[in-house]
């Protein structure tokens, strides 16, 4: 609201010295132009301050966004690591929950690349596994039916 008055204020005082100028003595010349000078700069200052100010508030939106964005990635990781933690023990045991959590964003990742959803489940069989024995086909397929709706 403040820069808003400024910039009033700096826009009316232009106008005034606009309407003074109109005075044929070289001294009334001089001060309004110099005033005009004045007013010009003013506005300028006002507007440099306005333009600041819009890209201050972009930058903290775009930080609250990408603050919100991380809170849900790491929401749809802990969901997705207690879900397989609870639902696949003998696959998540011996995994942190960082090497769990890849297995989400390595599907992601192919899920995004609109790999088919029969060579994602494939590469699941491997990708879940755990020392040396392959998810099965059913799981490997529910853990896909885990992964996608958090992609």
């Amino acid at each position: 609201m403040k820069i808003a008055a400024a910039v009033i204020a700096a826009s009316a005082i232009s106008l005034a010295v606009a309407g003074c100028s109109s005075d044929s003595s070289d001294t009334t010349t001089t001060t309004a132009n110099s005033a005009k000078d004045k007013a010009s700069a003013a506005m300028s200052s006002a507007a440099s301050a306005v333009g600041g100010a819009v890209s201050s508030a972009s930058a903290a939106a775009g930080s609250a966004v990408s603050k919100a964005q991380g809170a849900v990635d790491n929401v749809k990781t802990t969901t997705f690591t207690v879900a397989f933690k609870a639902g696949f023990p003998s696959l998540a045991e011996g995994r942190d929950d960082a090497a769990i959590a890849d297995i989400l964003n390595q599907t992601c990742a192919d899920i995004d690349a609109n790999q088919d959803e029969t060579k994602v489940v494939t590469g699941l069989e491997t990708r879940a596994g755990n020392n040396g024995v392959p998810a099965t086909q059913e799981q490997a397929q529910h853990i896909y039916d885990l992964a996608k709706p958090l992609c």
